[in-house]
């Protein structure tokens, strides 16, 4: 493989250098990190980045650019300027040791030839490489030597390193030992690095860490920091280090009608608070933002969402007004058909590219990562089934129909004795020599360790499966398409998945198809350097979600040029681009470099742009928003640990009033349920069943392209695959388990109600289907079993303890305010039980400000807007937002009069799923009644701005 300077990384490495030249290397001292990372930052316009008193480098580099050889030159360059001999690189997985080992051989000529000296390394192991240790790091003082070690092969006590030995006679151990040498540590991909026991141990070494990463912790004490070089993202893709990313989303139907956050904000109050999803409808990906009180069905259009709205939202998770909730992250399980059509659509991708690159002399490999080992190497390994027939149907099909004789020759070493040698996997665990058979550790080892074999057209595999073991640290230039066939954890970034294809393609004789190989041709770069990302239709949000994930890893265009043909590319004319420019240069936020003729950006052009929009008005909003998106800066997102949130005071002669009536409120109760007609709800469901209509769809394939110079994302292709028959490979009896069990209903119930339903219309249309089913079940069932509710009543009084009683009963004192409502306000009157007027909606903060006390003789003693009271229906919890105490006069009960506030014009208009719940409590508040005769309890809804004296003169007696 041929390896060429690239200026961006002989500029990191000459960083790291220059920081390191103020130090005493030799002698480890860097007690003046601090000072001279700060005057490098001034050099360097890295102002935005934060210094520490750590021991510490760090730099950022983007996944793909090569940082793993730029450490390795790195090596080299500190051990030419400062006579330093031994390192460590430090890595987090068994996968990634592999691939630094590998690349320190395949590069060690190409440094030989630039320092005359080879690079000795140690794959550590454990007690098999003591001795090495020993010979060549500890006792060898002259020989240029790194460890290459995972963090689990020492950061425990039992670990073979730290025992004790008996022949070092100065240490206890061979981690002592090694510290004595003061090595200079190399921490590889430091977001898995962090943890307690690790950090120990490292410490323990007293050296200079230098860390290398494309994504950095948030946590304050393993934040990115001391930054001697930093190529973030965007830059790398706008100057074309890394190859551009298309994704295919594959469109079954099954994710119909779903929705998946991309974007919360739960900073502030519930009212400024929202949500960004995407979904899909008639297999068109669509955004919406929705804020609390939204009805996400009028806003998204999806039927099973009609009447339900959004009624809280936390930074992990988001809650319906039906009862329902939605984390950020969910995982999801493919069935057969989706994972043979996504198969397919891999495979499809790869033929189509295949040809083209095999005429430019360039190997093409995809790569995929399945749910389970069992998948691939199995008794019953499904997608390994799956893969082989489809690349059999797709090759024979290219095969023939190709007029390239070399090409076919190249497809003719697809087999070996009848057996397909084009896909092997590597998982967690293998190894080399651990493979059950010669062919199965030859393709391992292909995958592992010999990169330039895999990339030779002489060697037919080029199907690479895995469970997520090559996530990070194993790459190859080559990896064209990569096929998500797996869920993965919330830890892994969607930057980080495609990160194992981003590396420029190189040819057969190791030359790298860049920008500059290419004559600066955009149309030929990216015909070759476009690595397409198939994921299913449950991340249809996947190509959104790199790009929010690209803005926030970039750090802003500061200390670069700001480029007429930047804003003009985005649709700036010259007249607004002079008056774009002056008006910078006016409020210092950039400066002519008159040596070159070109404005340096010395200050935030996106926070300038966000704090001073009216000296831009030359240009409309929707253009400044999108020339502040090209310049947008990282965001602390922090959060404040230390800020107060506000608290009421609860006034104590008013809390003794409202006691009796809180107690009485806040009963514990379970639902009973009595005199169920079950074949009444399954008729009502499967005749609302028959009238519905559910055409039959097409599986899709949507490709979006990530364009970063401009920051959108672009629809390049739409493409159908036909039809899918959902009983095919769903028997229905399994089904009917399965749905019996997820929606846990009665087995019974369910074989009931699916043999009354026409199969076909779920076979047209599964997913709108069985959704239909689910929201025809849950609204027919509360309809029907509405007469059949009762509540039993606990014996106990209340609970223990409560939110706002002591266990002793008495009241606290005070209550944090969003506890009770999204807003806070001035004074309340003094009939209100909290000093301070607490709301959600405007109609409520009217109706605590303006309701009168004294209406027809019948007085408001206390009233309160209500924390939760959880009265339990089967749609979970619900809480009335006010209570109030009400004397009636004299021989008269007085009144308990409970209301739910409602900001629609009309009862009519109060979505379904909240009547039923409404209902619900109208039954709980009568069945209370009738267990406390001696005081009356009433429920009420307030729609819009009805008088409280309307309401109140219905009880009057």
């Amino acid at each position: 493989m041929l390896f060429e300077k690239q200026q961006y990384q002989e500029d990191c490495v000459n960083n790291i250098v220059n920081i390191l030249d103020e130090c005493d290397v030799f002698n480890n001292d860097y007690s003046n990190l601090k000072n001279i990372i700060k005057e490098h930052y001034k050099t360097q316009r890295y102002s935005q980045f934060e210094t520490s008193s750590k021991k510490q480098i760090d730099v950022l580099m983007e996944t793909g650019t090569g940082k793993t050889f730029t450490y390795i030159k790195t090596i080299f360059e500190i051990n030419k300027q400062f006579g330093k001999t031994k390192f460590i690189i430090v890595l987090p997985r068994t996968a990634i040791k592999q691939g630094v080992i590998q690349n320190i051989k395949l590069t060690d000529e190409y440094f030989y030839n630039e320092y005359g000296k080879h690079l000795k390394f140690i794959g550590y192991t454990g007690k098999d490489s003591l001795s090495a240790v020993q010979q060549s790091f500890i006792r060898n003082e002259s020989d240029l030597t790194v460890l290459v070690s995972t963090n689990s092969a020492f950061n425990k006590d039992a670990n073979t390193i730290n025992q004790a030995k008996e022949d070092l006679v100065e240490h206890s151990s061979v981690w002592e030992a090694i510290a004595d040498k003061k090595p200079i540590v190399f921490i590889d991909e430091p977001h898995l690095l962090k943890g307690g026991a690790t950090v120990e141990a490292l410490e323990k070494l007293d050296s200079l860490f230098i860390r290398f990463g494309a994504t950095y912790p948030t946590e304050e004490e393993h934040k990115l920091v001391n930054v001697a070089y930093a190529l973030d993202s965007i830059n790398s893709f706008e100057n074309y280090l890394v190859k551009r990313i298309a994704v295919k989303n594959i469109l079954t139907g099954a994710e119909e009608s779903d929705i998946k956050i991309t974007k919360i904000n739960a900073k502030g109050k519930q009212s400024d608070k929202s949500v960004t999803f995407s979904y899909s409808k008639n297999q068109q990906i669509y955004s919406t933002t929705i804020k609390i009180g939204d009805d996400v069905g009028s806003k998204t259009g999806l039927d099973i969402y009609h009447g339900v709205t959004l009624t809280k939202i936390n930074a992990k998770e988001i809650f319906f007004s039906n009862g329902d909730t939605k984390k950020v992250s969910e995982s999801y399980e493919l069935n057969d058909d989706e994972i043979e059509q996504m198969l397919r659509v891999t495979v499809s991708s790869h033929f189509e590219k295949e040809e083209r690159l095999f005429n430019q002399c360039i190997k093409e490999l995809s790569l995929f990562f399945i749910p389970s080992i069992a998948d691939f190497r199995g008794d019953n390994p499904r997608v390994r089934k799956f893969f082989e027939k489809i690349y059999r149907e797709i090759r024979d099909e290219y095969y023939h129909n190709t007029t390239n004789q070399e090409y076919n020759k190249y497809l003719d070493k697809d087999f070996k004795d009848g057996k397909l040698q084009v896909l092997e996997g590597y998982f967690s665990g293998d190894k080399g020599d651990s493979a059950k058979d010669d062919d199965l550790k030859k393709a391992v080892d292909i995958i592992l360790n010999k990169k330039e074999q895999l990339l030779s057209l002489d060697e037919p595999l080029r199907f690479v499966f895995s469970v997520w073991a090559l996530q990070e640290g194993w790459d190859n230039p080559n990896i064209f398409n990569i096929c998500k066939l797996a869920t993965t954890d919330k830890e892994t970034s969607r930057r980080q998945q495609v990160g194992r294809g981003l590396r420029l393609a190189v040819n057969q004789a190791g030359k790298r198809q860049s920008f500059k190989t290419l004559a600066e041709n955009e149309n030929a770069f990216y015909d070759i350097n476009t690595l397409d990302m198939v994921v299913s239709g449950y991340e249809k949000d996947f190509i959104e979600g790199i790009q929010s994930e690209i803005q926030k890893a970039s750090f802003g265009i500061v200390g670069d040029f700001l480029e007429n043909s930047l804003l003009e590319a985005n649709g700036l004319n010259l007249r607004e681009i002079s008056k774009l420019i002056n008006t910078l240069e006016d409020n210092q936020i950039i400066e002519l470099d008159e040596s070159m003729e070109k404005y340096k950006i010395i200050s935030s052009i996106y926070d300038f742009i966000e704090n001073n929009a009216d000296k831009l008005s030359f240009l409309s909003n929707d253009r400044l928003q999108e020339i502040k998106q090209l310049f947008k800066s990282r965001k602390s997102l922090i959060e404040d640990k230390n800020k107060t949130i506000e608290k009421l005071k609860i006034r104590q002669e008013q809390a003794k009033k409202f006691k009796e009536l809180w107690e009485t409120i806040n009963r514990k109760a379970e639902i009973v349920y009595k005199d169920i007609n079950e074949l009444d709800i399954i008729n009502k469901i499967a005749d609302a069943f028959d009238t519905e209509n559910f055409s039959q769809i097409d599986t899709k394939v949507i490709t979006k392209v990530y364009d970063p110079i401009k920051d959108k994302v672009v629809t390049k292709e739409e493409q159908s695959l036909g039809k899918i028959d959902f009983f095919a490979k769903n028997k229905l009896s399994e089904f009917v388990f399965e749905f019996s069990k997820k929606e846990k209903l009665p087995l019974g119930f369910v074989t009931k109600l699916f043999s009354k339903l026409d199969l076909q219309k779920i076979k047209n249309n599964p997913s709108k289907a069985i959704n239909f089913i689910k929201t025809q079940i849950k609204e027919s069932i509360h309809t029907s079993i509405l007469q059949c509710v009762d509540y039993d009543f606990s014996q106990t009084n209340i609970f223990s303890k409560n939110i706002l009683q002591n266990d002793d009963g008495s009241f606290i004192k005070e209550i944090e305010y969003t506890k009770l409502g999204r807003n806070i306000g001035d004074e309340a009157s003094d009939e209100f039980l909290f000093d301070r007027v607490v709301y959600d909606s405007d109609i409520e903060k009217q109706a605590i400000l303006n309701d009168p006390i004294s209406i027809d003789g019948q007085q408001i003693t206390v009233f309160a807007k209500l924390p939760s009271i959880s009265i339990p229906t089967p749609y979970k919890s619900y809480n009335p937002d006010f209570a109030y105490l009400v004397d009636r006069g004299e021989n008269q009960k007085q009144l308990f009069l409970v209301v739910e506030t409602k900001s629609y014009k009309n009862n009519s208009d109060i979505p379904q799923a909240e009547k039923t719940k409404i209902d619900y409590a109208k039954k709980f508040f009568e069945g209370l009644q009738k267990q406390l005769p001696d005081v009356e309890i009433r429920f009420k809804t307030r729609v819009n701005k009805q008088e409280l004296s309307n309401i109140l003169q219905e009880y009057q007696k």
